[in-house]
């Protein structure tokens, strides 16, 4: 696997899982709305699969796919009920 690519997956997962927690660095929080934030990183790595796809090693594969259910299944949890 690919270092870079690893790094490059797993930092925008930490940052989006980070938003999703509420942990939104103190000068940004009233910048964007937390959602929108997070939303707009894991559309990020959504587009990272499209652009990606066919051409990534298993490993690789496997971490986007994985990392991007994890995230989508997080988004839909801390979702406000209405």
């Amino acid at each position: 696997m690919n270092p870079h690519f690893a790094s490059l997956v797993l930092g925008l997962a930490y940052q989006a899982n980070s938003v999703l927690e509420g942990e939104m660095p103190p000068d940004a929080a009233g910048l964007a709305d937390p959602r929108v934030v997070a939303q707009t990183l894991i559309d990020t790595l959504g587009m990272l699969a499209e652009k990606t796809a066919g051409r990534l090693e298993p490993d690789e594969q496997q971490l986007l796919d994985g990392t991007l259910t994890a995230l989508r299944f997080r988004f839909v949890q801390t979702s406000p009920k209405s």
